[in-house]
């Protein structure tokens, strides 16, 4: 009779090494491919007269593509909604007649006087006439205050109810004179149509837009944890200097400064945040307004209008709009609404 060979001791250790061999080999296959996923694109480019940076992670998609994607929606709405550009030229240019507009417009308006209804009027986008008699309307105007002969005569023309749309959304008019400005909405709109645009091509993509202080965050920074925002320090030298720190994972943040334009005479700063119950610089004690919303675009527009109000009791009324404003005072001191200080932590 044939005997057996007789088993082999190391054959059971080289197949178990062979094994873990291969398992680490798949790890370390796993590792370097979800690290790959990792990397961020990082392109900034000069729109909506200010500096736009987009970081973006793509899931399955090259970054390259996603940044361009998202670059060249915001080229359109900048096109289309910028001063001295498309609908808004055509609509200043219109004395008073009805011109017809598509939905995008119409929702874009709608939102605006909403917002304008919502704060008692410390957002006004009809605030074009003192915008440019103050010389802020280009950024290569020169800069001058105006006598209030000349600020009493342009407020006429400043209302957010010289605004009609028609019953059916398709048509607008300006009344009065009217002329609108929609840079204190549009840019936080772009924000938000192009991380839409991002995640159409995309859904699991990371990171974040940054519109000159208007920030959309795309998705949580690697996939898990939160994007930490430095609210700027208003009376530092150094853009780099913060007054506090925000984490957040989703949503959208907006920051309206004193110091972002401006000039001085005798000592006095004037900035480009106006008033529209006065036609002149807001000056209610505030120097910095952030407000965080799910939608950049109305994180954009109450951060105007909690600049304007101050430390107001008008503030205190964020929250039922889905906004949290953060203030800070000439002194430095600030203010927060109640929820605001959930993103002050990890």
């Amino acid at each position: 009779m044939r005997q057996r060979n007789p088993r082999n001791p190391l054959s059971s250790s080289t197949f178990l090494y062979t094994i873990l061999a291969l398992l680490a080999i798949s790890i370390l296959t796993w590792l370097f491919i979800t690290n790959d996923k990792q990397e961020y694109y990082t392109k900034t480019d000069y729109l909506l007269g200010t500096y736009v940076t987009v970081r973006v992670s793509g899931d399955k998609t090259s970054p390259v593509l996603l940044a361009n994607a998202a670059f060249k929606e915001i080229k359109r709405i900048d096109e289309k909604y910028g001063n001295n550009k498309g609908i808004v030229e055509e609509l200043n240019a219109s004395k008073g007649k009805w011109i017809e507009i598509d939905q995008e417009t119409a929702f874009l308006l709608k939102s605006a006087i909403e917002v304008s209804k919502n704060t008692g009027g410390a957002f006004d986008f009809t605030l074009y006439p003192i915008i440019k008699l103050w010389g802020f309307d280009d950024i290569n105007n020169e800069k001058r205050v105006p006598k209030k002969t000349e600020i009493g005569k342009a407020l006429l023309k400043v209302s957010y109810e010289n605004v009609e749309i028609s019953p059916d959304g398709n048509k607008v008019r300006l009344l009065n004179g009217a002329q609108i400005d929609l840079s204190g909405i549009a840019k936080g709109y772009a924000v938000d149509m192009a991380i839409m645009k991002i995640k159409s091509i995309d859904e699991k993509a990371t990171g974040f837009i940054d519109a000159g202080g208007d920030i959309g965050i795309i998705g949580p920074k690697y996939g898990n944890r939160p994007w930490v925002i430095g609210i700027r320090h208003p009376r530092s030298e150094s853009a780099d200097k913060v007054i506090d720190y925000v984490y957040m994972y989703n949503g959208s943040i907006a920051t309206s400064g004193d110091y972002e334009r401006f000039f001085e005479v005798d000592g006095i700063r004037y900035h480009h945040i106006f008033d529209p119950a006065t036609g002149y610089p807001a000056n209610n004690g505030v120097i910095s307004s952030t407000v965080i919303h799910k939608s950049a675009m109305l994180a954009d527009a109450y951060a105007t209008a909690a600049f304007v109000l101050g430390d107001s009791p008008g503030v205190t009324f964020f929250p039922r709009y889905g906004a949290l404003a953060f203030l800070v005072r000439e002194d430095l001191s600030t203010f927060k609404n109640k929820g605001f200080e959930v993103y002050l932590s990890k």
